[in-house]
């Protein structure tokens, strides 16, 4: 038996907040995450090809809580990200070992992505950036299609946490269509698309509160670091088949993640250039790796993941497993390891 999906141990820095903030102060403040968030090879499933192997990874950065009040009145994480001093660091480290030293795409050249990771490993020695990903054969997700809805029910669950649920039926060209329909205080929505994209835009949502539920533990519910709420920016790299004036995949996923409109402490945006931006391109840049990782264990790209495993930096990277009642995975480096053996 798999164990369920489990979560990371958050492994880079938590600040504290007794700098800017009184312990004996009656209201704490508000812990914020920055999560960047991409896949690789492609979003959404493709009919026939049961083996592929997908990756979604989250790069997750906790933004100084001298911020926050930026943060609550619309500052953009581009502008303020400019301004740490610990992510630029971390940017920097790992843009000097880089060819020009800039981030770039993944898919920019064989060459770059054998500097990314020796880069990445040098930097993961030292600052030790926080990293959760999810790797997935495309059969795996289509046989977990009821513990994937259970496990995002547990989780979210919709309009008040009552659950949700799917109409499916085949269109005109005999493909499966998901469609879940409710009613908030904004008006009437569905989430509706095919099922190649609607299982996978169920499982970043999922994942996202699955992320969400673990940090708020970690840093607000022990009350070790003085905080009180948590706050997270998802930043979202642009869905295939969105555009600047049509987004109906990024609003299926912004429907997951609230179906509430505007409640939930987790905001979904994206970055105006996510070419150029670093967040993004460090999650594109990891994505591309452990994806090609997972495909191939005994690969450079396997050994080059397994090189740095010491680090820790690979805790919250998980296999998923076909599952009937919940979510199951085991750890990626498992798999990792028996590529190696075998």
């Amino acid at each position: 038996m798999g164990r369920p999906l489990t979560r990371l141990r958050l492994i880079g820095r938590i600040l504290p907040v007794y700098s800017v903030v009184s312990r004996t102060d009656r209201k704490m403040p508000t812990a914020h995450l920055y999560l960047f968030s991409d896949a690789c090879p492609s979003d959404w499933l493709v009919d026939g090809q049961d083996d592929t192997w997908h990756t979604i990874v989250n790069f997750v950065f906790q933004s100084s809580p001298d911020v926050q009040p930026q943060v609550e009145n619309g500052a953009s994480h581009m502008e303020l990200l400019a301004l740490d001093a610990t992510y630029m660091d971390l940017v920097r480290a790992l843009e000097s070992g880089l060819p020009s030293h800039k981030l770039k795409k993944w898919k920019t050249s064989p060459s770059y992505q054998s500097r990314f990771c020796r880069a990445f490993a040098d930097v993961a020695a030292s600052i030790k950036p926080i990293v959760s990903a999810c790797s997935f054969q495309e059969k795996s997700l289509r046989s977990s299609k009821s513990a994937l809805l259970a496990s995002y029910n547990q989780h979210i669950g919709g309009i008040e946490g009552r659950g949700i649920g799917f109409e499916e039926w085949l269109d005109d060209s005999g493909r499966l269509r998901m469609k879940h329909s409710f009613i908030n205080m904004g008006g009437h929505h569905k989430i509706q698309g095919l099922e190649n994209q609607i299982l996978v835009v169920l499982f970043m949502s999922w994942f996202v509160a699955d992320q969400y539920i673990f940090y708020k533990k970690d840093i607000v519910s022990n009350k070790r670091y003085g905080f009180d709420r948590l706050a997270m920016t998802v930043v979202s790299d642009k869905l295939s088949g969105d555009d600047d004036s049509r987004r109906n995949n990024e609003q299926n996923l912004r429907n997951l993640i609230d179906p509430e409109g505007g409640n939930a402490p987790i905001v979904l945006t994206r970055s105006p250039y996510s070419d150029s931006f670093s967040g993004d391109l460090i999650a594109d840049n990891l994505a591309g790796w452990l994806n090609a990782a997972v495909a191939n264990p005994g690969g450079s790209f396997g050994g080059a993941a397994r090189g740095i495993a010491g680090s820790g930096v690979w805790a919250g990277w998980h296999v998923l497993k076909q599952s009937s009642t919940k979510l199951e995975s085991a750890p990626a480096m498992s798999r990792l390891q028996e590529g190696q053996a075998g």
